[in-house]
């Protein structure tokens, strides 16, 4: 279905029980004469919602994650969370699938994305002796295609960053309210954020302290670091999620954990034994009976594993499970290309992340890079070793976007955990 963009708000029937609308906003609201770009929004009306009823928005991870994505696999749990008394919305944020501007940094060009992926991402961060530098040394690459081939696109195509995200959502509950034929000047935002939608959230709130209505931060990112493109303090708590794998497998039992022990313990030091035995003896698969192509399952494929889990503990834990049951037994066919998964050339994701961090990037260096990755690897047994290729914060160093000050966060980020934590957290939860 297309939908025509407008700057008025119109919602159109979408998918089942949806209704959809493209907004259009400014390119850069302190300079309109560069153009528009569409922002794609997804509401599903809540059964029991009021003319004068309250959309929630919920902003997505990421970044990079799709709002809409979420909210239509999610119908059911979002309105049993938030109740039908409220509308609930999401949407792809600048750059993400459905909105403008489109981010492509291969242009397209899918043996130039293949080869830089077998340059860069040759494992875990301390795989070999040269994994390290090669992959410092070749994030270059990424940034110096991405930056030509967004430039090409639009001389404005890095105009993708948080402070203009913010801005579209207090231009989208402006026209919510003139659409419901209320004073736009009194609209307040209603926001349910999840991880990098707290660093949206965040900094909505720094802008525009006075047209919020409810807020809640779930999953918090820490946004200081996040804009100074150094995550870091998000590997503290990793080991401790992985012990709560042995924990659950332990108490599910074993007819609902494959991988189950009889005690946590148990579970933990056959897991460590698993990754031992694939730290130095990677597994090749021919796939010569079912005409496959060769693999070589590998310890950063089962790094990969355990990463990706902690993301969603609840849907990937018995997955897991069953993967390291069958991993105990030789059997490593579930884990080809898991690594090759991780999919680090998300281009949103990483351009959004670059153009957020843009004149206050601290990962430039390979002192820095290798200072970092030691810190991560001390923080977190488990995953310490495969999260900064996972986050791939080092691609930003060779990014130029070369954006206006409307762009850049203004305020030091800290200030807006301060804000948060003095008003927001006490007084402000969703009822």
């Amino acid at each position: 279905m297309q939908i025509k963009p407008s700057a008025n708000l119109t919602w159109t029937p979408c998918f089942d029980g949806f209704t959809c609308s493209r907004l259009e906003v400014p390119l850069d609201y302190s300079n309109k004469s560069v153009g528009t770009t569409s922002i794609a929004f997804l509401k599903l009306a809540g059964k029991n919602a009021t003319a004068e009823s309250p959309s929630i928005i919920v902003n997505p991870g990421g970044p990079g994650g799709s709002g809409i994505d979420l909210l239509l696999s999610n119908q059911a749990l979002a309105s049993l969370a938030f109740g039908e008394q409220y509308n609930i919305v999401s949407y792809d944020p600048r750059g993400v699938n459905n909105s403008g501007p489109s981010l492509d940094c291969f242009s397209g060009n899918t043996e130039a994305r293949t080869a830089f992926n077998r340059l860069h991402r040759t494992g875990v961060t301390n795989i070999s002796s040269t994994s390290f530098e090669e992959q410092y040394y070749s994030s270059s690459i990424y940034g110096e295609w991405c930056s030509n081939a967004v430039k090409k696109e639009s001389p404005h195509g890095f105009y993708v960053t948080t402070p203009a995200v913010a801005r579209d959502l207090l231009t989208f509950i402006e026209a919510e309210a003139e659409l419901a034929g209320q004073a736009p000047s009194d609209a307040k935002l209603w926001l349910y954020g999840i991880s990098y939608g707290t660093v949206v959230g965040a900094t909505f709130a720094s802008m525009f302290p006075d047209r919020i209505g409810r807020m809640i931060l779930d999953g918090i990112v820490d946004a200081e670091q996040y804009y100074d493109n150094a995550w870091s303090v998000n590997v503290a708590q990793m080991d401790e999620a992985m012990g709560r794998f042995s924990s659950f497998c332990h108490a599910a039992g074993p007819e609902r954990c494959s991988f189950w022990g009889p005690t946590p313990a148990n579970i933990t030091a056959r897991m460590d034994k698993v990754i031992l035995q694939l730290q130095n003896h990677p597994i090749p698969i021919s796939n010569v009976q079912n005409g496959g192509l060769p693999a070589l399952v590998t310890y950063s494929d089962l790094k990969a594993l355990f990463v990706t889990s902690l993301y969603v503990p609840a849907a990937s834990f018995p997955v897991m499970a069953d993967i390291l049951h069958q991993l105990e037994r030789g059997n490593a066919s579930a884990l080809v290309g898991m690594f090759d998964g991780l999919d680090a050339t998300f281009d949103s994701g990483h351009v959004i992340q670059c153009a957020d961090s843009y004149r206050r990037n601290k990962l430039t260096s390979i002192k820095q890079f290798k200072s970092y990755a030691e810190y991560t690897v001390s923080k977190s047994k488990y995953i310490g070793d495969v999260y900064p290729i996972f986050v791939d914060s080092i691609l930003c160093r060779s990014f130029r976007p070369q954006l206006p000050d409307s762009m850049v966060v203004q305020e030091r980020a800290q200030h807006l955990h301060d804000f948060l934590a003095r008003y927001f957290y006490c007084k402000k939860l969703l009822v």
